[in-house]
Formats: structure tokens, C-alpha cells, sequence
């Protein structure tokens, strides 16, 4: 959390908010420090001219991995409410917002919970091996696919080569130019925004990282990020050379990553925020997180309410359906 905002606390925009001003929160019993609740206030303009003051977990603006309450114990109902309370009684807002809640957060003893995202996710732990793994989890139409792929790579004549390397100038070279192919796609370029690739370049250097290259006649063609965390590889980036799309590249170089969290002996597998549909290839559980929230009786949020709960219901709707083709998958 201080590493995004000491990158995005001058980025002003109706994501990453205006006049970030962070709000930490100790809470005590007894003097003794039990919990801690990092938050940001920060505003946002609707319709071109109506400014609106919220409330926020520090960092849940863009590239969060879950959000909640730290604790260093147990902690009863009352700790929302009276949290709560004491932000509204001393913090001028106008929303609220929690996002990118665990299930088991103490949050949800006091408020409603919207679904708002998932992290596809894979039990390494669970599996005794990665062939155990494939053959209980990825269907007989995609293990074809993987298969199939491959010997069009062999029968057409190149050489496939695997790379795990350290991210650097060099390999950071490479990512850029094989990442920039997503605009092909209509996706978005990650590098060409300064603050958000410092951002990741900052959790390359945090976390032990690799990456993994994917070549075919020495041109690397597919590239997957990860970082390690407490036992659990976290997916950060990947992305694959347009060109080479029908070998498969992009899937094959997933499923490299996978292989090597057995390897390495990874408890767990995750492919980040986000419910896309090719992440449901190769993950059978998803960790879901929710959103929350609360504002202040003033005119203007008053008003705004009605807009803020047709978004979110909307959003909660579009999240559901995802999940639902995920498990019909």
C-alpha cells in the first residue's frame, strides 16, 4: 500500500481519485494496538461538475489483490459499527466504499455484500503432481487442444525453447514489445502507462519473481509474470505475439507457469483479479471478493444514491453471470 501511493498519489482521474489524503486508523484496547485500518479519502467528479468526497481502503483504486480489516486478534461485532461511526463522526465524506472484500472479512457482520470480483485460482497442495492435476482438472477437449497445438508447432518446423528468467532491462525489453501485440485485441498496453508499469516493476522487486518466456527458432513469442507470496504464486502479467496466435502460444505458456508452481512446490496457484474466460481453462476455484458500503445523510449523496445503487446492482449482475458460465464450463 505505500508503494502505490507514493506512485499514484499525484495521478488524478476518476479511477485513482483527486486530493489522495491518506486515513489510517489504529484501534486500541487497553493501549495495546489490535487492529489497523488503512483508508484513503479522496473525491471524484460525476457528470462533469458534481464533486463527491468517498471513503476508501488505500490501494482497492487499481491492482488490488483483497482488502480488509488488520487484525492482530479476534475481533466482535461491534468493532464495524463503532468503526464506522468514528469515520463518520471525523472524516468529511460523502460514500463509502469497501472493495475487493474476503468472505471472511468482520466487514460483512455489518453490511450487505455485493459480489464484485474473483481470483481463479488452483490448490497446488490439493494435487500430488502436476499430471494428477491436468487430467482431474482441465477437460479432454482442452488437454486435446493443448496437445493438438503443440504438434502443429513440431510439425511446421520450429524449435520450442522455454525460458525462466529474472525480470530486467533485458527481459523487460522483451515483455514490452511481445505485450504491446495486446492493441491488436483492443486491450490495453500495461507499459505504456508509466506510473502502473512502475508499480509492477516495484512488486518485481519486493516479492522473488521470474518470468517465463516461451520461444519458438530463438524469437520469444508468449511471456508470463509471477510473483511469490506466503506459499502462493500470484500471476501478475502475461501476454502473447499476435502473430503466433493459432500454436497456442499464450495457453501453452500458462500452462508452464502452472507446471512450475508443482515443481516448486507451491501450495497455491493464483491468476490475479479478474474473471476472464481463458483463466477457467486451467483453474477450478475461483476466491470471490465483495464490496460494501455506506454514506453520510448530505444532499448531494442523497442524491447520487440512486445512481451508485443502479451501478452497483448492475455490476453485481455482470459478475454473477461469469461465474455462471465459468461453472457451466
Amino acid at each position: 500500500m505505500d508503494t502505490w501511493f507514493s506512485i499514484f498519489k499525484d495521478v488524478d482521474n476518476n479511477v485513482f481519485g483527486y486530493k489522495k489524503t491518506p486515513c489510517i486508523i489504529g484501534a486500541y484496547m487497553e493501549d495495546v494496538l489490535v487492529a489497523v485500518v488503512p483508508l484513503v479519502k479522496l473525491s471524484r467528479t460525476f457528470f462533469k461538475c458534481i464533486r463527491l468526497d468517498f471513503v476508501e481502503f488505500l490501494g482497492q483504486q487499481w491492482c488490488s489483490m483483497g482488502n480488509d480489516i488488520i487484525a492482530t486478534r479476534d475481533l466482535d461485532d461491534n468493532f464495524t459499527e463503532d468503526l464506522v461511526f468514528w469515520i463518520k463522526k471525523n472524516v468529511h465524506f460523502h460514500f463509502l466504499f469497501f472493495k475487493y472484500i474476503p468472505k471472511l472479512s468482520v466487514l460483512t457482520r455489518k453490511f450487505r455484500m455485493f459480489n464484485y470480483a474473483g481470483a481463479p485460482s488452483i490448490q497446488v497442495s490439493d494435487y500430488p503432481n502436476y499430471e494428477a492435476f491436468s487430467s482431474q482438472v482441465y477437460t479432454s477437449r482442452f488437454r486435446s487442444d493443448l496437445r493438438k497445438r503443440h504438434r502443429k508447432i513440431k510439425r511446421e518446423g520450429f524449435d520450442y525453447e522455454i525460458f525462466h528468467d529474472n525480470i530486467n532491462d533485458s527481459s523487460l525489453q522483451e515483455i514490452r514489445r511481445i505485450a504491446k501485440s495486446k492493441e491488436i485485441d483492443g486491450k490495453k498496453f500495461l507499459y505504456g502507462d508509466k506510473e502502473k508499469e512502475a508499480f509492477h516493476l516495484q512488486m518485481y522487486k519486493s516479492f522473488p519473481s521470474k518470468v517465463v518466456f516461451l520461444s519458438l527458432n530463438k524469437q520469444k513469442v508468449a511471456y508470463g509474470t509471477f510473483i511469490d507470496c506466503n506459499g502462493e504464486r500470484i500471476g501478475v502479467d502475461a501476454a502473447f505475439d499476435r502473430d503466433y496466435r493459432s500454436y497456442g502460444v499464450g495457453i501453452h505458456c500458462t500452462d508452464l507457469i502452472i507446471q512450475s508452481s508443482f515443481k516448486d512446490g507451491k501450495k497455491k496457484m493464483s491468476f490475479g483479479m479478474g474473471l476472464d474466460s481463458y483463466k477457467f481453462q486451467f483453474a477450478n476455484q475461483i476466491d470471490l471478493f465483495y464490496m460494501c458500503f455506506d454514506f453520510k445523510f448530505r444532499i448531494k449523496a442523497i442524491l447520487a444514491l440512486p445512481y451508485f445503487l443502479y451501478r452497483l446492482k448492475k455490476e453485481e449482475r455482470q459478475v454473477l453471470e461469469k461465474l455462471r458460465l465459468a461453472e457451466v464450463k
